[in-house]
């Protein structure tokens, strides 16, 4: 597969792949901050970034300088407990704190396609992303990317939002597949034997998965497994 080196560092457990992953990233951060003024932080929502996101807080970082966005977003309230801004507010402190600009993916009406131009307008104001942290289902779907050709998006050219409609599910509101992958630097959390295959799987599919995008990044990909 064509693009940059994918780094494995694997962890016997996801709290121990948490606190390497907050470590790498507020070591990227400070780094950015050094020499420019701003830094933007893409982390994922679900529930296997909470130990990630709670350690990530307890790091000593100008967090005003940061700009935070999640990758994407379950079109519900923002207070309701599938919002992945809910699980945000609750597990990393700079953001419960106030202390962190946040572009939050709710709060723009209640038309979903109207919603996405807003967010296009206001991620349009934003630079490339400098750090992208992601998940991964163990379908291989990545932000609200899915597989399979019964899961559309639609995206405005350019934008970098992306309107999905997952069968079954609440639509979605996602960073773009080109956002995700022009990042500076890309992170993905993942535990278990099962989401291993389907990242050493990547070669041979004869379909791609979303996941495949970031693995096969011109920038390259650090991936932090753990096997529990």
């Amino acid at each position: 597969m064509a693009g940059g080196a994918v780094a494995w560092q694997r962890f016997a457990t996801l709290a121990d792949a948490s606190e390497a992953l907050a470590e790498a990233v507020a070591i990227r951060l400070k780094d950015l901050l050094a020499r420019q003024e701003r830094a933007s932080l893409v982390v994922p929502g679900g529930n296997t970034p909470a130990l990630f996101l709670a350690a990530l807080g307890r790091q000593e970082l100008p967090w005003e300088q940061v700009t935070l966005l999640p990758t994407d977003e379950r079109f519900v309230a923002a207070d309701d407990p599938a919002s992945n801004e809910r699980m945000l507010r609750t597990q990393f402190a700079p953001l419960a704190q106030g202390r962190v600009r946040f572009l939050s993916f709710h709060g723009h009406g209640s038309d979903i396609e109207a919603a996405a131009s807003q967010l296009c307008a206001e991620l349009a104001e934003l630079p490339p992303l400098d750090l992208v942290v992601s998940g991964m289902g163990a379908d291989g779907h990545i932000a609200s990317l899915f597989p399979g050709a019964e899961a559309s998006f639609d995206a405005v050219p350019d934008s970098g939002i992306v309107v999905a409609r997952p069968p079954g599910l609440p639509p979605r509101l996602s960073l773009s597949p080109r956002r995700l992958v022009e990042a500076g630097w890309a992170g993905l959390l993942v535990s278990g034997a099962a989401k291993e295959a389907v990242l050493k799987g990547a070669g041979s599919r004869s379909v791609p998965l979303p996941v495949d995008m970031l693995l096969g990044r011109m920038r390259g990909l650090d991936v932090y497994w753990a096997k529990e």
